[in-house]
């Protein structure tokens, strides 16, 4: 609302009018106009009011109506004897209710009540700054106002003072108009933009946000989709592509359990690399590589995984190698349990058979069976020297081992959400406006110097009571009366 010592300025006859411009009274006949109807509705305060109740009770009735988040295939086994109930979660989509469609409304009829509020009132604030009334004689209802008294000060020497106060000055004529913090008025107008971001993003994060999950084992196992579960029981496989439409996959190259004492994690962690995806799950081109813990997910192609979970794939252990193809150049990681052969090529296989914790005081080593054509010979790699094989035997193929583990499968957590920067940005917003709304204010003084006598006024949008102590020290400086308050 606008205060009462607002400036009022002199119409074109010389009588005063508001400075802010009134709205024209409705007559019977506009307000029976259904567009003005409409119009009047989604500016009012009764429907603000209602909007943000409205939000507010579903808000606390989220955390209540479905608390564990279940699925609608779990709530039907629920109240199964119970119709009424399902048919209120069904058509209330209370089993989703932050994504359902009577909030989805609720959030759509706050930012049309925003819109037309800003478009009614805004206006107002940008003409009110643009084109500010300088004359203090077309100026009434100031609340501080000092009466003109005698005085050898000029309109020049004023617009010093002021200036050396840091307002911005205006003179002509003996009349001086003075300012400071006039984008002040504007905060209203950044906190409005910062509600209708928020507001949008989330509507458009409703209509356009998924996320699914996917598990990948630790060798070297790739995922090119995953599954979102909606939460009414549906399915939907999403294949992993980028923003551009352009698939690729996504390899697991290791996992890392890290526990306080077996049985107890502490914490999980992945190495992830992202690949161009060839077709038939082969990889092409690296495109990214990430380790992702629960709190550092990976972005790529507008997607993000998240480290979400994990599961054990057997209770065997199994020794973790890494095969480099001397001829290409190009590594391959390996989790390959006791017994289990590798197709290293046409012919040609690996397989490990002996482990030794201590190999003569070397550390732990892993014993390899060379399998070609029939014939075989065996080799030991050590966990300790990574390049004792590719330095002291001759084969295409060089191996390098790491350490015995469980082969775990990580669980990804994949999810798409463009209306997140747009939310962020609006939040941003939110507390600039606030800031500029609540601790700046729009100041204004006007004196006017002619024939030996001199007279000043006052205003201030916010912070009265600061400004009316900084007007009664210009009057002290200036020589004048300390001013008799107009009532607000």
């Amino acid at each position: 609302m606008i205060a009462a010592e607002e400036l009022v300025r002199a119409g074109p006859a010389g009588t005063a009018v508001s400075e802010v411009a009134q709205l024209p009274a409705q007559t019977e006949e506009e307000s029976a106009r259904p567009i003005e109807q409409v119009w009047r509705f989604f500016c009012s305060l009764r429907l603000t009011l209602f909007n943000l109740l409205a939000l507010f009770l579903g808000m606390i009735a989220g955390t209540f109506v479905n608390p564990s988040n279940d699925s609608l295939s779990n709530i039907e086994r629920a109240f199964a004897g119970r119709p009424w109930v399902l048919g209120a979660y069904r058509w209330f989509e209370l089993y989703d209710l932050f994504h359902s469609w009577w909030f989805t409304a609720l959030l759509l009829s706050l930012a049309l009540n925003l819109v037309a509020c800003s478009l009614e009132r805004l206006p107002r604030i940008y003409f009110l700054v643009r084109y500010p009334e300088r004359r203090l004689d077309r100026v009434i209802g100031l609340r501080f106002r000092a009466p003109a008294a005698a005085s050898a000060l000029t309109a020049d020497a004023v617009a010093q003072k002021l200036q050396a106060r840091g307002y911005t000055v205006q003179s002509t004529d003996g009349m001086v108009f003075a300012e400071r913090g006039r984008y002040a008025r504007f905060g209203v107008w950044v906190v409005h933009l910062s509600l209708l971001l928020i507001l949008g993003g989330g509507v458009f994060g409703r209509l356009t946000a998924f996320e699914g999950t996917s598990q990948v084992p630790q060798n070297g196992g790739v995922t090119t989709s995953f599954i979102q579960r909606n939460p009414d029981g549906t399915e939907f496989k999403h294949r992993l592509v980028d923003g551009d439409g352009k698939a690729f996959l996504v390899q697991c190259t290791d996992f890392r359990l890290k526990e306080f004492e077996p049985g107890r994690p502490k914490a999980f962690e992945s190495d992830l690399v992202v690949f161009e995806d060839l077709g038939g799950g082969e990889p092409g081109r690296e495109l990214s590589r990430a380790t992702i813990t629960v709190n550092h997910p990976l972005r790529y192609g507008g997607l993000t995984f998240y480290q979400a979970s994990y599961a054990r794939l057997d209770e065997g252990m199994r020794a973790k190698l890494r095969m480099t193809d001397r001829a290409t150049g190009k590594p391959r990681d390996l989790m390959v349990a006791a017994g289990e052969t590798v197709q290293a090529a046409d012919g040609l296989t690996y397989q490990p058979t002996e482990y030794n914790p201590d190999f003569s005081g070397l550390g732990p080593a892993l014993q390899l069976r060379r399998t070609e054509d029939g014939h075989s010979n065996t080799f030991w790699v050590f966990s300790k020297d990574q390049g004792f094989d590719q330095r002291n035997r001759e084969d295409r193929f060089a191996f390098s081992f790491e350490r015995l583990a469980p082969l775990y499968a990580t669980g990804l957590q994949i999810a798409r959400d463009p209306s997140t920067p747009v939310i962020y940005t609006g939040c941003i917003l939110l507390f600039l406006g606030i800031g500029i709304a609540f601790y700046t204010s729009h100041k204004r003084v006007w004196a006017q110097a002619a024939q030996g006598r001199l007279a000043l006024g006052g205003a201030s949008h916010r912070n009265a009571e600061g400004f009316s102590q900084e007007f009664d020290a210009l009057c002290d400086e200036l020589g004048l009366t300390r001013p008799q308050r107009a009532a607000s």
